[in-house]
């Protein structure tokens, strides 16, 4: 496994809470995924919620939002605590830990949670921590945002680079012991380790802000959720910013910058959008073209 990580400075508070909303609304993760966390108070309640809420989409976004904001303010109480302030401090770690696309299928949910969990013990047992599996890669990886601070003590959580290293080593061993993975073997004593790096990098240098999947389907929820009706006319998601495509004369996704997306894998039933007014428009483009040819005609 490799295993990177990114400070996040407390100056930058939005940065903390771009990174929890970037690795808790990764569309990926609501089917397969976990969202396992240590010391945040109140978060089981948040689970029952979007549990409860189900298909409702809308919902389960105020839900999701409203969680993130918890967190955030429960790793900025926790770094209120701090004894000695420096002006360039830490407030907590972004840390990634991949494992090559061979091994997927040795991967399984419960795995990857025993991984995070034994990962949160090695590398800061005290600290506050939130994990989540993303697999919207061709390789599994877990994202875990790591306080800078032990819980509720304010004392500094920094290790080394030697400490660091030893904590990968410890992770190694305990994959190559009790998980068999045969292709994300990693010699951490290497100076360099190219393996899965460029994507953990892209990973770790994000801005926290929503993939394009995540805008669109966000457009989608605030136009369905504004009409009460069962049909949705096509005119008011183009209003939303939205183009869509179909096949077979029938609406299937939505267009996006470089790549489409199904509205059945977004949440959304396209059989719910209507074409009713967009073939009106269509027939009064007709009949106008037809009576700019006659004119022509006459003129002539």
């Amino acid at each position: 496994m490799i295993i990177k990580s990114k400070s996040i400075k407390k100056k930058s508070k939005k940065a903390l809470e771009n990174t929890i909303r970037y690795i808790l609304t990764k569309e990926s993760q609501k089917q397969v995924g976990f969202i396992m966390n240590r010391y945040i108070k109140g978060d089981r309640n948040f689970d029952k919620q979007m549990q409860l809420a189900d298909k409702d989409l809308l919902k389960q976004e105020q839900i999701l939002e409203k969680r993130i904001q918890n967190m955030v303010k429960q790793f900025e109480s926790n770094e209120s605590k701090r004894k000695i302030e420096r002006s360039n401090a830490n407030i907590a770690y972004h840390e990634i830990i991949s494992f090559h696309k061979s091994d997927t299928d040795k991967l399984p949910k419960k795995v990857l949670l025993k991984i995070a969990r034994k990962y949160a013990k090695e590398r800061s047992p005290n600290s506050m921590i939130i994990s989540s599996m993303h697999s919207d890669k061709s390789h599994l990886h877990i994202h875990n945002v790591i306080s800078a601070l032990e819980f509720a003590t304010g004392k500094p959580v920094r290790l080394t680079r030697k400490e660091f290293k030893d904590v990968k080593i410890r992770m190694e061993y305990f994959q190559q012991q009790e998980l068999g993975l045969e292709f994300s073997k990693v010699d951490h004593s290497k100076k360099k380790v190219q393996m899965l790096q460029l994507d953990i990098d892209r990973e770790l240098n994000l801005r926290g802000k929503r993939s394009e999947r995540q805008e669109i389907q966000s457009k989608l929820i605030q136009v369905f959720a504004k009409v009460r009706t069962e049909k949705v006319y096509y005119r008011e998601l183009e209003k939303a910013g939205l183009e869509l495509y179909s096949r077979g004369g029938k609406i299937v996704g939505v267009q996006g910058f470089n790549k489409r997306y199904r509205l059945k894998t977004l949440g959304f039933d396209p059989k719910r959008i209507s074409l009713e007014k967009v073939q009106e428009n269509i027939r009064l483009k007709d009949l106008q073209k037809l009576k700019s040819n006659k004119n022509q005609e006459l003129e002539q």
